[in-house]
């Protein structure tokens, strides 16, 4: 059994907590707050992506299920920097004027190619917004959008996905 604290809390949301694996840290550990069904559907929409051989080259790699001290939990690849950190949700950098006007830019450039990925790969996300994508910093000059959250399979048509930002 894998031991989590609140020292490796890396966020909380609605439905989920996020932390990161204790011994991966490429890795994540995300466990349901609360009973729900999202969680379901979005684990068999990973798993059909898996066995269709989709690319991830920006979604979070889905790894499976692990067995905590705080019940059972789903692992997932851990967005990061080039310089190591966690990267930023990008309600984040549209929130908060202390970062560039260049990160800001390279996010909308990004929104397109992130668009573009959906529709190529038919993924098909639920819940499009902000708090479900970062920005990865990759390194001084390249970088990407990774949805981490907020994939299932509804019978959403991926021309119809509305990307939320707030000002």
């Amino acid at each position: 059994m894998l031991k989590l604290n609140e020292d490796l809390l890396v966020n909380k949301g609605t439905n989920r907590a996020c932390y990161k694996h204790p011994l991966e840290h490429n890795k994540c550990i995300k466990i349901d707050l609360i009973e729900n069904n999202e969680t379901k559907r979005e684990l068999k929409y990973y798993k059909k992506l898996i066995k269709d051989n989709t690319s991830f080259k920006m979604i979070s790699h889905y790894y499976g299920s692990i067995i905590t001290n705080l019940g059972k939990a789903e692992v997932f690849e851990l967005i990061k920097d080039y310089d190591g950190s966690v990267s930023k949700e990008i309600d984040q950098y549209m929130l908060d004027s202390s970062y560039s006007i260049e990160d800001i830019e390279e996010i909308l450039k990004n929104i397109s190619l992130l668009k573009k990925y959906l529709y190529e790969n038919k993924i098909y996300v639920k819940d499009l917004n902000p708090v479900n994508v970062v920005f990865q910093k990759i390194n001084t000059s390249t970088n990407r959008l990774v949805i981490i959250d907020g994939l299932a399979h509804s019978n959403y048509n991926p021309f119809f996905i509305k990307l939320i930002i707030y000002y």
